[in-house]
């Protein structure tokens, strides 16, 4: 390199390097910005309680958890690498034993998409017990609040991260760890059995009686 060229190939790095630094900061305040709370998308009072549709057509109430231990997590069906490793973490918590009384409830970002169907197609995929491995949807508007109001997760458009969030007994969040990650889902093991053996207070049990007593219909 010649001393005529050396002004111009240092204008260019210069260029490149202030070019890459706008680039992260766009992406930072992007970022950041799919993150906010407020504003027009979240119209209504403040979710404590909510209701989306499971893979089977019926309906998921968070109310009627009460007196139960339960984990919530965010997918869509066409993620091709975390939620993979996320749900694959998933099947095998939920295979244990030990954590047989868990409910694991899976709420896609992606509605449009992750249809009632392709909801079941996903759920077969990973052999989800119906029962215990719930996959539900909702308008993406009300998911997004699900996250933010109620689970405190970051949720956009087919964006989440991998945290299970852990809800005790009492309706309560006790916890979340990244699930995809082998040393964060001992730890939520760990924390689900903690749970599992904590006695139901009488407020929860009381409030998880009369929810099952209002699905019955009268004699």
């Amino acid at each position: 390199m010649n001393n005529s060229t050396l002004p111009y190939w240092l204008s260019l790095m210069v260029v490149l390097a202030a070019s890459y630094g706008g680039w992260k900061w766009y992406q930072v305040e992007q970022f950041q910005k799919a993150q906010a709370v407020g504003g027009i998308e979240f119209k209504g009072p403040p979710l404590d309680e909510f209701e989306l549709t499971e893979r089977s057509g019926l309906p998921f109430r968070s109310s009627e958890m009460l007196g139960k231990v339960w984990v919530t997590t965010f997918f869509f069906a066409t993620c091709p690498g975390n939620c993979e490793r996320l749900n694959s973490s998933i099947k095998y918590l939920n295979s244990l034993e030990e954590l047989k009384d868990v409910t694991w409830v899976s709420i896609t970002v992606d509605p449009d998409t992750d249809t009632l169907p392709e909801l079941q197609k996903y759920a077969d995929r990973f052999q989800a017990d119906s029962k215990r491995w719930l996959f539900c949807r909702a308008d993406f508007a009300y998911v997004k609040r699900v996250g933010v109001e109620v689970m405190k997760q970051p949720v956009t458009w087919k964006g989440h991260n991998e945290m299970a969030v852990v809800i005790g007994k009492s309706g309560k969040i006790r916890g979340m760890y990244d699930a995809s990650r082998i040393s964060q889902a001992e730890k939520l093991r760990e924390l689900l059995v903690e749970c599992l053996a904590e006695e139901t207070t009488p407020a929860a049990s009381t409030e998880a009686t009369k929810a099952q007593t209002e699905e019955q219909p009268a004699a």
